[in-house]
């Protein structure tokens, strides 16, 4: 990426500030439980309004879809995908394994994603065909191949439980927010990661990020992801992988 557009000048700005605000609410941290027993905090509440009337204000005819405040119609010129705090546990109990993640889909295309990590000290950005960075530099292509077994692998249990028959290759991590999942294979401190049920909007900047640097990003029985279901709304109903291209990784039950 030799140089910026000014969407992603933009996004890149506006994530900055969210990052600002994040971590001004955290000082005055409140929790609260969701229905399904997860955590939700004021910060996130704080960041993703935040985040929606800046990109409104910035991105003329856009939409949005969000953790906190749900989904609406798609814009004319794209659907904002907004995590605002990917690993709220983590973020809530003192882990810097946390993050801002938001991308830009527009039709079955993510155009811009963005994430930072902000305990980490590292920023990522990209844009559709023009590479990823890091800090402002760019990162290498993910080496294509097997994954040895010696090399660390993202999945949570629930996988090792489901396939306990089949063969996954590598070591078994689990960092409990995608934002880190993601940009650690990004890196290749993770060689490849695997996961399931999410909501695009959890995945989508990551997924950008990866497929920039030559990542395979498919459904681990091999089919390919059905992008315009998953913008409407659809979860990822079966495991998915993001591993270097030709690793050879199947999951034959993966219905």
């Amino acid at each position: 990426m030799s140089s910026f557009s000014d969407r992603l000048v933009e996004l890149a700005r506006i994530t900055e500030r969210a990052v600002d605000i994040a971590l001004q609410s955290r000082q005055i941290l409140q929790i609260e439980l969701k229905s399904d027993r997860s955590i939700v905090t004021n910060a996130d509440r704080e960041v993703e309004t935040f985040l929606r009337k800046e990109l409104a204000a910035s991105f003329t005819g856009t939409g949005f879809w969000g953790e906190e405040f749900g989904r609406g119609d798609e814009g004319p010129n794209g659907l904002w995908l907004i995590d605002p705090i990917d690993g709220t546990s983590n973020f809530a109990f003192g882990s810097p394994l946390w993050g801002v993640s938001i991308s830009l889909a527009v039709g079955d295309r993510i155009e811009l994603g963005a994430i930072a990590l902000p305990d980490l000290h590292e920023f990522y950005l990209a844009e559709l065909g023009q590479g990823a960075v890091c800090n402002r530099e760019p990162l290498s292509r993910i080496p294509a191949g097997e994954i040895k077994s010696h090399e660390l692998v993202s999945y949570h249990d629930g996988i090792l439980r489901q396939y306990q028959n089949q063969s996954i290759p590598g070591k078994m991590r689990c960092t409990g927010a995608f934002v880190i999942d993601g940009t650690f294979t990004a890196q290749q401190r993770f060689r490849g990661m695997i996961g399931k049920n999410e909501r695009l909007y959890d995945v989508a900047a990551a997924v950008l990020i990866c497929q920039e640097l030559g990542a395979e990003v498919r459904y681990a029985d091999g089919s390919t992801l059905d992008i315009p279901n998953l913008v409407r709304g659809t979860p990822f109903r079966k495991p998915w992988i993001i591993f270097p291209e030709g690793s050879g990784f199947h999951l034959t039950d993966a219905s």
